[in-house]
């Protein structure tokens, strides 16, 4: 009689090994940094800085640079601009002009040497040193006024000279009056002459 044979035994299964244990700290990982000396990595640094702020200074100066010339080119404008307005207005006519002249008081100073100071008497007493010279405009506007000077005699009389300053450009005409004996019409050509005569008496 045969004996059954006993079932195979299990596997041995290994001893359980103990779990290494945990650090303190996580480990650091490596970057592409750390794997650079530490030399390199300054050098690298002063390099990124250096760009950086070259390329502000850069945007810096051309900013300023573009101001500049805007500022400039505006300037330039107004000036030609004053320089056309002027060009379309001649100077001459633009600002206010002078004129001169004399008045003779015909066979005054009788008894004087020629030069000595004379004046208007009798019906001429008005004309004398510091008698008015006005100067009007076409529509009759008083634009400028002088005065006599004082009275020289001469072979013609008593001459007085005399300036007027100031006279506003621009009217057709102009009407000269010494005193209120009556006014002279001169054109702007014929006052910015000068030398206008006047002469009174017989």
């Amino acid at each position: 009689m045969s004996h059954p044979e006993p079932p195979p035994s299990a596997p041995e299964q290994p001893e359980p090994q103990p779990l290494p244990a945990m650090p303190d700290q996580p480990p650091t990982p490596v970057t592409r940094w750390a794997r650079l000396s530490r030399g390199a990595a300054m050098t690298l640094g002063v390099v990124t800085g250096a760009v950086t702020v070259g390329l502000c200074w850069a945007g810096v100066s051309l900013t300023g640079a573009g101001t500049a010339k805007e500022a400039a080119a505006a300037e330039e404008a107004q000036t030609r601009s004053a320089e056309a307005t002027a060009a379309d207005q001649p100077e001459e006519t633009a600002t206010p002009f002078s004129t001169d002249g004399t008045l003779t008081l015909q066979d005054a100073g009788a008894g004087l040497d020629a030069g000595e100071i004379c004046s208007g008497t009798g019906g001429y007493s008005d004309i004398d040193f510091g008698t008015q010279v006005t100067v009007t405009d076409a529509d009759g506007t008083l634009v400028a006024m002088g005065l006599l000077s004082l009275g020289e005699k001469t072979d013609a009389g008593c001459e007085f000279p005399f300036t007027v300053d100031d006279i506003t450009p621009g009217s057709k005409f102009y009407t000269v009056e010494v005193s209120h004996r009556g006014g002279l019409t001169q054109t702007e050509e014929d006052l910015r002459a000068g030398s206008l005569a006047f002469s009174l008496g017989d």
